[in-house]
């Protein structure tokens, strides 16, 4: 669904930013500004600005800042539509439908359709488990793990029996090519169809706002695999879905931190014994999209992987997701004998709460394993710090961070800072450069000059000036690619007809120069109608000046290469025109 810019801004004039945050930060007054711990990442210092004024957050530490719309998006972990709708149902503004495209009409009502399915398929399930006597040994099942009724309804557990035609005679009002879509059948070679989920224990699998997208199955007697999912699905991707975080979302928030296990049993065995901040992905590496997802709820994540091999380089492939994203973790391995559902049957929640009180940060807890993998020897020092460069890698945009990083693993090493410092920028000096194309922003650090940042600040919070920047050679001047991609969102925000108003700015730019928008944003001064007149034309005759002070070094490079070729007639014609240049300098 896509909304006019019109209406849109009509939501986020009329939401009122200090509200919105003051709901889940402590806002504290502080000058014209409001001041609160960031609930986005950890911190003890109040780095977290509410900027009334312009209805803008930013916060200095993780660098996370927008309007009232990004910060319910952030903190709900809504996308861009649910977050607008839920401004404009609190504000009372009724938004518009456009009319959808044929194709937009249909894709809508294929997915209505296969979240109509799956909510009827988990009620049959669930029903089933409740009350059905094929069902018996599925409830016995749970009483021996230990998961109550009450988790039963909550997670809307359900059960699947044996044969092939159950769900398919269960909803057959549904097309079976329905069926087949939403995952609930399967087709042999020969294209017959029959039942996905038969003898499993059913947990539905539900986006954020509690809509069923899909289903994963435990098997009771012998067979493989263990666990089934569904199909990926117009509605579903296993790569971007965690388990247990819409029913757990409060918890988790409120506990502000969340504990990532492995397997959905885990979760329920955990809010049998009251630790509902739990989550899990679903049999596959960790993504940023889940990382993303956790850092609307939580401030840290403790992960709980197992101790052996494969949970040790599955912590290894987290440390960057979780650095990129700039969200803690922490890691806790239980005993090789113990998953966290068995441990929590037999030793209790307490006993689980006091080991994730001692976690080790994620960082640390992989440098110990490469230690005594490799030990300190002068070639074990050599593979740890070949292993160590994609984690100094993702963090690269951060330069405090990464020094720290740097600082930390070089006393473990017994090395000079610098030395490792050298090592990496080797590394990644060995790197093709990205390929640049307009309006995004490549993956090297944000840097501008302190002329770039003097003009682009300026232009920000008076985007009415750019065309005369423009005119005035602004492009000449500014040569970073992070400089080159805020020109160019703010040419496409004056391109696009939107208001010029200096907020509209972080909707048409990315990451990393949103950060350096909101911070100049939050702190723009105030000037007074004569003031900004003449640093806007002291800026625009500093452009001019310098405009043609490249073209005069152009043409002077043109000169020498005209006297190397021995071409005097391009030569004479490049004089004349270096002349013609400097004249009408002398007469400015």
């Amino acid at each position: 669904m896509q909304y006019d810019e019109e209406i849109i801004q009509t939501v986020k004039d009329a939401a009122d930013i200090v509200e919105i945050v003051g709901e889940t930060v402590n806002l504290k007054k502080n000058g014209t500004n409001y001041k609160g711990l960031c609930p986005f990442h950890s911190e003890k210092t109040p780095s977290f600005n509410v900027n009334p004024n312009r209805n803008l957050f930013y916060c200095f530490g993780c660098g996370e800042g927008g309007d009232p719309l990004k910060f319910v998006m952030l903190s709900q972990n809504l996308n861009f539509v649910e977050a607008l709708k839920y401004l404009a149902g609190r504000y009372h503004i009724s938004l518009p439908e456009r009319d959808l495209s044929p194709q937009e009409l249909e894709k809508k009502r294929r997915k209505d359709i296969l979240y109509d399915i799956n909510q009827q398929a988990a009620a049959v399930y669930h029903k089933l488990l409740l009350n059905d006597p094929r069902a018996l040994k599925a409830r016995e099942y749970l009483v021996r793990r230990g998961i109550g009724d009450d988790i039963v309804r909550e997670f809307e557990l359900g059960y699947a029996p044996e044969g092939w035609s159950f769900i398919r005679q269960a909803l057959a009002g549904f097309p079976e090519t329905d069926l087949l879509a939403a995952g609930l059948l399967t087709a042999n070679e020969k294209g017959h169809t029959y039942d996905r989920f038969r003898d499993r224990l059913l947990s539905p699998i539900f986006n954020h706002n509690g809509r069923h997208l899909a289903f994963s199955g435990r098997i009771l007697g012998a067979g493989e695999p263990k666990y089934l999912n569904s199909k990926d699905s117009l509605i579903f991707n296993k790569s971007n879905v965690l388990l247990g975080l819409f029913q757990n979302k409060k918890a988790i928030r409120a506990a502000r931190r969340c504990l990532l296990v492995e397997g959905n049993f885990d979760i329920l065995a955990l809010a049998s014994h009251g630790i509902r901040y739990a989550a899990a992905p679903m049999g596959t590496a960790l993504t940023a999209v889940h990382v993303r997802a956790l850092k609307g709820y939580a401030e840290e994540v403790i992960i709980l992987f197992d101790g052996d091999t494969a949970g040790i380089k599955a912590a290894g492939r987290a440390v960057p997701i979780f650095l990129s994203q700039r969200l803690t973790a922490r890691v806790v391995v239980l005993p090789p004998e113990h998953d966290p559902d068995s441990f929590v049957r037999k030793f209790g929640a307490p006993a689980l709460e006091k080991k994730l009180d001692k976690a080790v940060s994620l960082p640390e807890f992989i440098f110990n394993d490469l230690e005594k993998r490799y030990g300190l020897s002068l070639e074990g020092k050599g593979r740890i710090v070949e292993e160590l460069q994609p984690i100094i890698r993702a963090i690269a945009d951060d330069s405090l961070q990464r020094t720290l990083f740097i600082s930390h693993f070089s006393e473990k090493l017994g090395l000079r800072p610098e030395q490792l410092s050298e090592r990496f920028a080797a590394t990644r000096s060995l790197s093709p450069p990205a390929l640049r194309k307009p309006a995004v922003v490549d993956s090297a650090p944000f840097m501008l000059s302190r002329v770039e940042e003097q003009l682009l600040s300026f232009l920000i919070i008076y985007p009415n000036y750019l065309d005369s920047f423009l005119a005035a050679g602004l492009k000449d001047s500014v040569s970073s690619s992070g400089g080159r991609h805020i020109i160019e969102a703010m040419v496409g925000l004056a391109e696009s007809g939107a208001a010029a108003e200096p907020e509209r700015l972080l909707d048409f730019v990315e990451s990393p120069a949103r950060p350096f928008i909101s911070r100049k944003l939050i702190n723009a001064p105030v000037l007074g109608d004569e003031e900004l007149q003449t640093e806007a034309e002291e800026k625009i005759n500093w452009l001019r000046e310098n405009k043609l002070r490249l073209e005069m070094y152009g043409l002077t490079e043109r000169i020498n290469e005209a006297i190397k070729n021995n071409d005097n007639e391009s030569l004479m014609k490049l004089l004349a025109a270096k002349d013609e240049m400097r004249k009408k300098n002398q007469q400015k």
